[in-house]
């Protein structure tokens, strides 16, 4: 098998940093390149702006090997659940080391915090600040700070918080693998600005919903350029507007607490709020002007409404029992051909021939379809559906 390097990644849409990342791992050796992408939902509780199969080739264009989807429920999972689902498909690809992005570059002190993650005493306070009614992120934050003398912006960092996940999955699971951490290049993970040639995928996510397409496309390699415009020309992505608004607000309107309260990520407190806040809402916004936002962070409350739309995931698995192929090219067959040997859950682009192997692996396809078809159905033009059982793989 060949030296092959694992990235865990949403391409949302896929822009110049990530190009970046695929490059730096080839100037380090690795030659082949295998990605889990979200699929058609991301882990902050929405739809992706593009469809997966449009993502998946984007990156092939771009220097991957091979892209497997990481299906709904688990890529709107907390970053726990995101990084356990992505680990899990790339261990099973048989890549030899994990690449993501690093605000702080600092693996010794990644590696550190993430074995303090995995203590009892981490564990008692954590719940000591959370009972006193402190939101996750920061019980956490004053957990690991009540142990390390760091830097807080460690903490708080986007791809770090994701990087201590991935650290911690792979312990976790007493996985031998290389971590090759790349200094994030510059904008961070949701600023609106463009630095360096460099702009996040929140700020490109801006220009399309502004119609700035051409901008938007300014911002992506060169080579994916023509085909983004055309994309977005042809109205061929997901747009957040009110007959989408109004679309969730329905399905949150006829929900009890006890309906929220059954949804993963939502407590007690949390459920009441949601169902009296729905009662009272004319749009998201005013939604969420009545929900507890300083305890709860936006992208919570977002996974929350997602799951209320997509409905009771509750029988599938803890993570993805198989590994879905969305593109791939000569080299990416052959990590295929290599892992599906030692591999302990499937690998195949066919979701016929997934949803047949067993109960959890029809589950998740009956999931992960309905995404990608109520994606679809709020594009800027609705797109066909069944596209999970209509689109070739794409192999370049």
């Amino acid at each position: 098998m060949p030296k092959t390097a694992g990235i865990i990644a949403e391409y949302n849409p896929f822009h110049k940093g990530h190009k970046y990342q695929i490059d730096y791992l080839k100037s380090c050796g690795f030659e082949h390149i295998a990605v889990a992408m979200s699929g058609s939902c991301v882990q902050r509780g929405e739809f992706s702006l593009l469809s997966k199969f449009e993502r998946a080739k984007y990156a092939v264009d771009c220097g991957v090997s091979l892209v497997c989807e990481i299906p709904y429920p688990y890529s709107s999972m907390s970053a726990e659940g995101f990084a356990r689902s992505g680990v899990r498909i790339l261990k099973n690809l048989g890549v030899s080391a994990l690449c993501f992005g690093s605000e702080s570059d600092d693996i010794s002190l990644l590696c550190s915090i993430a074995d303090y993650l995995l203590t009892d005493e981490y564990e008692t306070a954590l719940k000591n600040y959370l009972s006193q009614k402190l939101s996750f992120a920061t019980a956490r934050e004053k957990a690991i700070t009540d142990h390390f003398d760091i830097n807080r912006a460690v903490l708080s960092a986007s791809n770090d918080i994701l990087a201590l996940e991935y650290i911690k999955e792979c312990k976790k699971i007493d996985w031998d693998v290389e971590f090759v951490p790349v200094k994030r290049q510059g904008t961070n993970y949701n600023d609106m600005a463009v630095r360096d040639g460099f702009a996040s995928a929140g700020y490109i996510r801006k220009c399309v919903s502004e119609y700035r397409f051409e901008q938007a496309g300014s911002l992506v390699p060169e080579n994916i350029a023509p085909h983004l415009l055309n994309r977005l020309e042809q109205g061929d992505y997901f747009v957040c507007d009110t007959a989408f608004e109004k679309f969730v607000l329905a399905k949150l309107k006829s929900l009890k607490a006890a309906g929220f309260a059954a949804i993963s990520d939502c407590n007690e407190e949390l459920s009441h709020a949601f169902e009296n806040a729905a009662v009272k809402a004319i749009s998201l916004d005013s939604l969420l002007d009545n929900l507890p936002t300083k305890q709860y962070t936006r992208s919570r409350l977002n996974r929350i409404m997602l799951s209320a739309v997509m409905g009771d995931c509750r029988n599938v698995p803890l993570s993805p029992p198989f590994a879905r192929i969305l593109a791939m090219d000569a080299k990416g067959e052959e990590i295929v051909k290599a892992a599906t040997t030692a591999s302990e859950i499937p690998i195949s682009h066919s979701y016929r021939i997934l949803q047949d192997k067993n109960a959890d692996c029809a589950a998740v396809v009956q999931t992960e379809s309905f995404a990608t078809d109520l994606q679809g159905l709020f594009f800027k033009f609705s797109c066909e559906g069944r596209r999970d059982y209509t689109t070739k793989l794409y192999k370049k």
